[in-house]
Order: C-alpha cells, then sequence, then structure tokens
C-alpha cells in the first residue's frame, strides 16, 4: 500500500495548495504541513518554495512526484491484479452503522456481500452517529457508517451515497391538501423529531435553520430514537416529522404516509464511511467499502 505520507505529499504537489490538500483528504492543515516536514527531513532536503505568491515544487519536490505517481500506479496495477484474480477475501469484521443506514441500506447489502465474500465474518452494531463515532474510536469496531459529517479530524471519510430528508403527514392530515407550506405552517403544527445525538436530527436542524426556522420555533411533541416508531406516530395523525427518503419506500409507495411540499426547504446530506486517519484499510474491510459505493451507485442508477 502507498505509504500515507507519500499520498499526503502527491496531494498538495498535485494542488500546490496546502488548504485545498487537507480538505481533499480530510485532514486539518497543521497535519499536511507536519506530513511535509518528516518528508523534507527523511530526505533531508526542501522539497517546496513557499511565498507570498504560492507554493512551487522544488527540483527535488519535481523528483519525488514522479516517483510518488509511479508508485501511486504500481500500486493500482497491483490492486486491480488482485482484484481479477478474484483473492478470496475472509476473516471477521466488526461495523457499526446509524440507523437510517442500517435498517434500510445495509440488510440487503451485506446480504449481497456476504454471498460475494462468504468466508468473511460480519457483525453489524446499530445506534445514532455520536455512538457510531464513539463505537470506532474506542476499537470496538473497524469500520462506521453513518449520515452526515462525523465532525472529527482524527477520523477519515468516504462519501458513498447521498440521502435526502422530507418532512411527512398522515395521509388525512389538513398540511397535505396544500400546494405549498410556508415555514409557518410548519412552525404552527406539531412535530416529532429524532433524538439528541442522531444525525438526521443534525441534518434536519441544520436545513431548517437555512431555511429561516430554528428548533425552538417548532412545536416539538415527542423525541426518539425509533424511525419506525415515529412513522407510526405520524401515520396515527399526531404530527409530522422529518425523515430519510431512504426510510420512507413503502409508506410514500402505498400512500399511508405523504410528502409534504414546503417553499424554500430541501434538506440533503452525504451517507459517509469512517475509519481511524490513515491508509485505506486492507482486507474485509476494504473489500466492504467498495461494495457499499457500488451498491449505491446500482441504487442510484435504479438497479438495486
Amino acid at each position: 500500500m502507498l505509504d500515507y505520507r507519500l499520498q499526503v505529499f502527491r496531494v498538495v504537489a498535485e494542488q500546490l495548495n496546502f488548504t485545498r490538500a487537507a480538505a481533499r483528504l480530510h485532514i486539518s492543515q497543521p497535519a499536511v504541513t507536519q506530513h511535509i516536514k518528516h518528508l523534507e527531513e527523511h530526505y533531508r532536503q526542501p522539497l517546496f518554495v513557499r511565498s507570498p505568491g504560492g507554493v512551487t515544487l522544488t527540483p527535488a519536490g519535481e523528483t519525488l512526484l514522479a516517483h510518488a505517481r509511479q508508485v501511486g500506479e504500481l500500486d493500482r496495477a497491483v490492486e486491480q491484479r488482485l482484484s481479477e484474480d478474484q483473492l478470496q477475501v475472509a476473516g471477521a469484521l466488526n461495523i457499526a452503522a446509524s440507523t437510517t443506514i442500517a435498517q434500510y441500506l445495509l440488510p440487503r447489502w451485506l446480504g449481497r456481500f456476504r454471498r460475494k465474500h462468504p468466508q468473511v465474518q460480519l457483525s453489524l452494531r446499530m445506534g445514532n452517529t455520536e455512538e457510531v463515532v464513539e463505537a470506532l474510536l474506542a476499537h470496538r469496531v473497524e469500520l462506521g457508517l453513518i449520515e452526515g459529517p462525523s465532525g472529527r479530524r482524527d477520523l477519515k471519510t468516504e462519501e458513498f451515497a447521498e440521502d435526502e430528508i422530507v418532512p411527512v403527514a398522515a395521509a388525512d392530515h389538513p398540511l397535505v391538501g396544500k400546494a405549498r407550506l410556508s415555514m409557518e405552517d410548519l412552525a404552527a403544527t406539531p412535530c416529532v423529531m429524532r433524538e439528541t445525538g442522531s444525525g438526521t436530527r443534525r441534518v434536519v436542524e441544520t436545513g431548517l435553520k437555512r431555511a429561516g426556522l430554528k428548533l425552538r420555533q417548532l412545536d416539538v411533541i415527542l423525541e426518539i430514537d425509533s424511525t419506525e416508531s415515529i412513522k407510526g406516530i405520524v401515520e396515527s395523525g399526531a404530527g409530522i416529522a422529518y425523515m430519510s427518503r431512504l426510510a420512507l419506500r413503502h409508506e410514500l409507495a402505498n400512500g399511508c404516509l405523504r410528502e409534504l411540499r414546503v417553499k424554500g426547504l430541501r434538506i440533503t446530506r452525504p451517507l459517509f464511511v469512517l475509519y481511524p486517519q490513515g491508509p485505506r484499510p486492507p482486507g474485509p474491510a476494504g473489500a466492504v467499502i467498495d461494495f457499499v459505493r457500488m451498491a449505491a451507485k446500482e441504487r442510484a442508477d435504479g438497479e438495486a
């Protein structure tokens, strides 16, 4: 596997900007600077010229960039060859996933994964985003899947799909008859929310605030940590809720819940795979990352 510091150097050398490189690598700018410093100390010469006008490569930096690209090509060729040889992935893997992903994406996906890699023993635990991050940091799991950003610099994230959060109500709710709702309509309507610490709740709060509606303005009648329970409460007509479209496939299709159209409101969130900062994990963890990316693409294309 390509040395991580060499990866950092290559991204900085191609971007010629430490800030953009840090954003692309999902690490802090000081961390990028530290990796480059270690490389310059190792090779005993500067790799970059830093000036008010920007960053350029030294002759040594140009040489190392060419080498880094060659190593990268070799690394990709090895991975492709191993894939073509259908190297058997085997071993145990502990995964933690936030509620929506665990309930509405992973059951079918992990079933397909096991058929492809029968020698992998999978263990899945479910929790909200904070609990998934905690399990990963405590080394109780090797891989996490969450909705929305983790907010942690010591974890690396790879986006694999996008989800949309939509307001929904029972089919006979008074708001369903309105063509286009306002923020005032939402503020005046009782609603059910996910619990504090939930990735869904965090994204909803941010999306509503961006649209001009703060959480304290909502008439929250209940907070609950179960998506299925929220669906039942909303279907009873007690209030509306803001829910992942992933969780609503059957309910929207059969009409027991209806999506509310709200002027100026669109809430989306990325879905991420998380693992400890550093090189991409090999073995079963790497195979799962590749598989969920493929499965998400198939789903977006309407194939799964």
